[in-house]
């Protein structure tokens, strides 16, 4: 199949669609697929095993204003010519008006909803403004939606008919993030008990819990260091609180860590925590944390709660405050045999559900069914 990805975002943007678009291309290719992703121009675009098609600033504003973009998406996809226009997150221009041009000139099409708004449809609307409308037409006709989690999905559902709608959630290469190999990050701490953060300093996140809970941790885990590995706009907050509570020598924020370095800084750590407060779909760090053979402590939230068995393969927060947080961080501390089993179910999780191989697989269903759909509409008319 020849199969264009269109996304607003793409590597080296920081986050979940970004990351998803470029894993999902490189494991369609290695399944015998021809791929080409479709987004912004932006220096530092990774070229691999895929084709990259990025629009020009200009032709970009032109597409975003016009809500059509009809001659430049046009000539792309009669040039490309593919079988199937797989869209990421509707809500930004690229995809959607990518999605009208498709639809529009008899292409196959789906569609994949990474997010869920606070599962408010209501407070969308309201946020999306005149555009709501001709938002909910394109997405009317779009043949396939794929939601990453069933909060996901009941979210898109307020757009689309629910019986368009599959749920696969995102991929992790396993046999990239694994529990044995190089720990070059685990030098700078000896026998420190290592809490690891990966995302993005943003509120809804919850770091700013985690770096506050770290005063419950000093007396009874005198050697707890938490790790913080991401970059955004609550940063000075977080060095604020650092220091209001006296833990320069407890935290280490490293900024924003390469995508090559992360399986190190996983396997370098002997918990991952990822306490949002609210909006997580799915949360992809979460998978990479468990395929890396982590224990887990993350917050009942979202797509969180269909990764994560409590007492099982990790651990779930359903009061979101310091003291909880600190409460399952010391119960980790103190069970080692409790480690160990969250460690290794976790392992077990990711590889036999949400390992790349598995997730490609079913998307590329997903596909021949909206291209058969299409074939059969085109003959019964």
């Amino acid at each position: 199949m020849r199969i264009l990805l269109a996304s607003e975002w793409f590597t080296p943007d920081v986050g979940g669609v970004a990351s998803h678009v470029r894993d999902l291309a490189i494991n369609l290719a290695r399944r015998g697929h021809e791929v080409a992703i479709l987004t912004r121009k932006k220096q530092g675009r990774e070229r691999s095993v895929y084709n990259l098609i990025e629009l020009e600033q200009v032709e970009y504003f032109k597409i975003f204003h016009s809500l059509s973009g009809n001659g430049i998406l046009k000539n792309i996809l009669n040039i490309y010519n593919p079988d199937v226009v797989h869209a990421h997150h509707a809500f930004t221009p690229i995809p959607l008006i990518t999605l009208r041009v498709a639809s529009v000139n008899g292409f196959s099409t789906v569609l994949t909803n990474h997010s869920a708004y606070f599962y408010d449809y209501d407070y969308l609307l309201k946020t999306l403004g005149y555009i709501a409308f001709p938002i909910r037409t394109v997405l009317r006709k779009v043949d396939k939606v794929i939601a990453v989690s069933s909060v996901a999905a009941k979210f898109i559902g307020s757009f689309v008919s629910s019986s368009k709608i599959s749920i696969i959630p995102n991929g992790v290469d396993t046999l990239k993030f694994k529990p044995y190999g190089s720990r070059i990050y685990r030098e700078n701490f000896d026998s420190d008990f290592v809490i690891l953060y990966v995302g993005r300093l943003v509120h809804r996140k919850g770091v700013h819990l985690l770096v506050e809970s770290m005063s419950y941790l000093k007396k009874e885990i005198p050697d707890a260091k938490l790790v913080i590995a991401g970059s955004g706009p609550l940063f000075y907050t977080i060095i604020e609180k650092i220091e209001a509570n006296n833990l320069r020598d407890r935290v280490i924020l490293l900024g924003k860590v390469s995508d090559e370095e992360l399986p190190d800084l996983y396997r370098s750590a002997d918990v991952f925590v990822l306490p949002s407060i609210y909006g997580e779909s799915f949360g992809i760090v979460v998978l990479e944390a468990m395929a890396s053979g982590l224990p887990v402590v993350a917050s009942a939230v979202g797509g969180v709660k269909e990764l994560i068995k409590n007492g099982e393969n990790g651990l779930l927060l359903d009061n979101k405050t310091p003291p909880t947080i600190a409460g399952h961080l010391i119960e980790l501390y103190q069970d080692c045999s409790l480690r160990r089993k969250l460690a290794s179910k976790a392992r077990e999780t990711a590889v036999k559900k949400f390992d790349w191989r598995i997730i490609s697989a079913k998307i590329e269903k997903v596909y021949e069914e909206t291209i058969e759909k299409r074939l059969n509409y085109a003959i019964t008319k």
